[in-house]
């Protein structure tokens, strides 16, 4: 017959023991508080990702070439800037930050475009694709605004973090006055968009 070897108990306290250390010490790395930086990157990146994705979108399907050349540097930048932003973060943060969405109550009052509007625009070609990503540009920048101010009010350190905010925000307003020039030239209209239902980030 035989023989089963013998664990201690001793031994077993000791493994659970491990495994609840672990465990431990991961939970409180996971309540540490973000930085300022941090918490502007949380919010911002999964609004920049949406950025490039109507940038994309837009490309293949816009008839005019200078609108073309604005999505890929829109796509480019924003991808760029999502690049910079993700190094605020902390590692577990990095990890999980693509999985996290707003919700659609969050995500209109930062100015993004709806998955209803976002299939409208691949249904579309041409002038009337030039048209709506217009339209939703503008007003997804518009949305930015407000998380720009509020991430230079809380990002007070001068460096990298605050120059890029401040770069954001200034290239930002410039495209909204560029695109509502090529929105009008076309006979669209700009989106109603309310400021002050901007959500507080507080992550």
């Amino acid at each position: 017959m035989q023989a089963h070897r013998y664990t201690p108990p001793k031994r077993r306290w000791f493994r659970w023991g491990l495994v609840g250390l672990v465990l431990g010490g991961l939970g409180l790395l996971l309540v540490q508080p973000l930085t300022p930086e941090g918490r502007f990157a949380l919010s911002m990146i999964p609004h920049h990702a949406q950025a490039v994705e109507l940038a994309r979108i837009l490309e293949p399907r816009a008839a005019d070439q200078n609108l073309r050349y604005f999505a890929q540097d829109v796509a480019r930048t924003q991808a760029a800037q999502i690049a910079q932003m993700r190094r605020w973060l902390p590692w577990w943060r990095q990890l999980t930050i693509g999985f996290e969405r707003p919700s659609p109550q969050a995500a209109a009052a930062m100015g993004m475009a709806s998955e209803q509007e976002i299939a409208g625009l691949l249904a579309l070609q041409g002038r009337e694709a030039e048209i709506r990503f217009l339209q939703l540009m503008i007003r997804h920048h518009q949305g930015a605004l407000p998380m720009i101010e509020q991430g230079l009010a809380e990002v007070q350190s001068p460096g990298l973090p605050r120059r890029l905010i401040e770069a954001m925000g200034r290239s930002q307003a410039g495209e909204i006055q560029t695109m509502k020039r090529w929105l009008l030239e076309r006979g669209g209209a700009v989106l109603p968009f309310d400021p002050t239902a901007m959500p507080m980030h507080n992550h």
